[in-house]
């Protein structure tokens, strides 16, 4: 008996693990846009360092998410420089592909694995239902 269970949280481990490796790095700067059906814009945040974006609270009915990378700053100074080539990085991580994971929405958690390609300045929105009951908290990881 001891040596199943032993098996058992030693498997459980493992998969926790492999699950903990496999998960994409968080993507900061994402731009997150909601979006409510009918109606247009709600609100926008940008991810913080964990790739989280909140949006708090919001009434029963039915929105949408977009993303983008944040806006590039510009000017010429060192700062601006060095903001640019950090832009440029996240750029490029972000258009390889990033995970989507929508907690809040009715139904459960919402996991979408998008294609950021560099044709393209926005992705396709996510369409999704709110019950009006709990916070949505967007959280964006790269796909690799």
């Amino acid at each position: 008996m001891k040596t199943s269970l032993k098996l058992i949280l030693a498997s459980a481990f493992c998969v926790l693990c492999v699950q903990s490796a496999l998960a994409g790095a968080p993507l900061k700067g994402i731009d997150v846009k909601l979006g409510h059906n009918p109606g247009g814009g709600c609100a926008a945040r940008t991810t913080n360092g964990a790739g989280e974006a909140d949006f708090g609270l919001w009434p029963k009915g039915n929105y949408t998410l977009s993303f983008a990378p944040a806006v590039s700053p510009n000017g010429g100074t060192e700062s601006a420089n060095r903001q640019n080539n950090q832009f440029k990085q996240l750029n490029a991580r972000a258009s390889s592909g990033m995970h989507i994971m929508i907690q809040g929405a009715a139904g459960g958690k919402i996991e979408r694995d998008i294609d950021a390609g560099a044709d393209s300045e926005r992705v396709a929105p996510i369409q999704f239902s709110l019950s009006g009951t709990e916070k949505l908290i967007v959280l964006v990881t790269s796909s690799q």
